[in-house]
């Protein structure tokens, strides 16, 4: 009997031992954590898709990669060979602003999209942060090959003559809570071009029209029902190589002059329930990001290879589209722009929660970020 009492402590004990190995684990009650990642089909996103297409680049030299389960699916995160949460990559075409309601609803950990979503969303009272930055510029505004205009200025002036003549033009943007919809109205302001969103009104220089997406981009340009667009990469280099539309000017460049120079794009948005309880694993997920950005930076073909496998693009469009973009871990440029958005978004009307006349910096920054696991992240990797 001393004998079975004796085992029963030594099992006890190597059971204990057992299940306080997993103690530090990726969720707070101990177990890996499934998290849940939204993304968007742009080029904006090939942190991502380099991370799960090349996962030996970042096994080998850093120890964090993705397994894949499934592909562009579902994958496995691992840090220094211990699986640290299931990753679930959950493709949104409508927008970033669907990413923020899905993760509204507790149905998203972390999103990679734009910040005036984000922005939005935050100030509508989402329970989620700006964690880290993802990238920068990759815009720009795109006209029909057709129109006698090469550059900003001359379609400017296109615009003008138009409507002397009685003609509206119309623009498309991919959503009204999108980072292109507030560059086109800052440009047009600053090029005292009018314009509305009403069809009926037909005293303003431009109607601006909600494309709800990209996708329908091409065919509204090649059939004249609009005569520009502005849109994220690689939308601009395929309506290019389609011959639909020609670039006049890409983001950084966009007026007023020198506001979008290195603009921030698209973020890591993480919710702050997924940040307290799967801490983890959204820090072992957004530093493998970080990494892929510097692989990136070092070698854009990674991003090439990578954005034309998980969008189905061509190489060609890929080759013309990644140089466009800024693959960055920096937040500079980030803290500085976030009250900027605000106070144009507010300007338009948008903010109309938490965020709605406020002009103090630091308080707009402390609602829209948390750079808590960022900043451990960079002591981490550099």
């Amino acid at each position: 009997m001393l004998i079975i009492k004796k085992f029963v402590i030594i099992a006890s004990l190597l059971l204990a031992l057992l299940f306080a190995g997993c103690t530090d684990s990726t969720t707070s009650d101990g177990e890996v954590a499934d998290l849940k990642v939204a993304y968007l089909p742009s080029d904006h996103d090939a942190p991502l898709f380099v991370a799960a297409e090349y996962p030996n680049v970042f096994k080998d030299e850093y120890g964090v990669y993705l397994q894949e389960v499934e592909n562009k699916k579902t994958y496995e995160l691992y840090e220094n060979d211990k699986l640290v949460a299931n990753v679930e990559f959950i493709k949104v075409i409508e927008g970033g602003a669907k990413i923020m309601t899905l993760m509204a609803q507790g149905q998203v950990d972390v999103g990679l999209n734009g910040v005036p979503p984000a922005v939005f969303s935050i100030d509508q009272g989402t329970n989620a942060k700006i964690v880290s930055p993802a990238q920068s510029e990759g815009s720009a505004i795109v006209i029909r090959s057709d129109i006698p205009a090469e550059t900003w200025d001359e379609f400017v002036v296109y615009i003008k003559e138009q409507a002397d003549s009685g003609v509206q033009l119309k623009i498309g943007h991919p959503l009204p809570t999108s980072i292109q919809y507030v560059m086109i109205k800052s440009a047009l302001d600053t090029e005292g071009i009018t314009y509305t969103e009403n069809p009926n009104d037909k005293d303003a220089m431009v109607q601006l029209i909600n494309c709800k997406g990209q996708g329908t981009m091409p065919q509204l340009l090649s059939s004249n029902e609009l005569d520009a667009v502005i849109a994220w990469e690689p939308t601009p280099e395929q309506l290019a190589v389609l011959g639909i539309g020609k670039s006049v000017i890409y983001s950084g460049d966009i007026p007023p002059a020198g506001m979008w120079v290195n603009h921030p794009c698209c973020v890591f948005v993480a919710s702050n329930d997924a940040v307290e309880n799967k801490r983890e694993s959204v820090k072992a997920f957004l530093k493998l990001m970080a990494l892929a950005n510097n692989e990136i930076t070092a070698n854009p073909k990674l991003a090439v290879n990578a954005s034309a496998e998980w969008l189905g693009t061509d190489l060609e469009v890929e080759e013309l589209s990644i140089p466009n973009i800024g693959f960055t871990n920096e937040i500079g440029s980030l803290e500085a722009i976030g009250p900027e958005f605000v106070k144009v978004m507010d300007e338009q009307g948008a903010m109309t929660g938490q965020l709605a006349g406020l002009e103090d910096a630091e308080e707009i920054n402390a609602i829209l970020y948390d750079f808590t696991l960022y900043n451990e992240i960079m002591e981490e990797i550099q």
